[in-house]
């Protein structure tokens, strides 16, 4: 049986862990917030009907910016987004072969005296209406061309690897130098996405 001051002990610590419980949901909360995260939904190769670029590559991104980056891109700042794909033909006794390697950077700038958003690649520069849908370019992928397919054997099963990065090193200077000082909030890289590549395969794009 608990006496008064047991009970009292009791209520404090309950009180005290109730506490610390709300402390740590906020505090993640907050930094869940803050943060920056990317994170692929989906991954398709597919089978178009051109014969310079026949395979393309379709992806699905979860993609969320902190509010500093935001805040940023609001102000004017450029900020560059770099799609990095890896293939590699699996090896049994031996580190596996990178057997392809390509990369596609799109920039993001806004424009506050015209007041409005900019995407820009090495093929394309559209325009948009909002951040958002800025972002939507980069969060859906729609058949991006896989250049070096001559260097694949179709009968052969590779494994593939793909990650989305906010790329620093295309900032400008001080931009870099504000990335490097306050590296949590400016850091953005998904974990790498691993899928089959296997080109006799690929079922064609609709």
């Amino acid at each position: 049986m608990i006496g008064r001051g047991g009970a009292r002990w009791w209520l404090v610590l309950s009180l005290l862990l109730s506490a610390i419980f709300a402390l740590l949901f906020w505090a993640s909360t907050a930094f869940a917030e803050l943060s920056s995260r990317a994170d692929f939904r989906e991954i398709q190769v597919q089978r178009t009907d051109s014969a310079d670029l026949p395979y393309v590559i379709s992806s699905e991104i979860d993609l969320q910016l902190s509010d500093e980056l935001r805040n940023a891109l609001e102000r004017g700042v450029p900020l560059f987004f770099t799609l990095e794909l890896r293939v590699y033909q699996p090896r049994k006794f031996w580190l596996d072969s990178l057997a392809l390697k390509q990369s596609h950077t799109w920039r993001v700038q806004y424009n506050a005296l015209l007041r409005q958003w900019r995407v820009v690649t090495d093929q394309s520069s559209v325009q948009e209406f909002s951040l958002d849908a800025s972002l939507a370019h980069i969060s859906g992928l729609y058949r991006w061309p896989i250049d070096g397919w001559q260097q694949l054997e179709p009968a052969v099963q590779y494994e593939g690897r793909m990650r989305l990065k906010l790329d620093t090193s295309l900032l400008a200077r001080p931009f870099q130098i504000t990335a490097i000082n306050n590296s949590s909030a400016w850091s953005l890289s998904s974990p790498w996405k691993n899928f089959t590549v296997h080109l006799s395969a690929v079922k064609p794009s609709s």
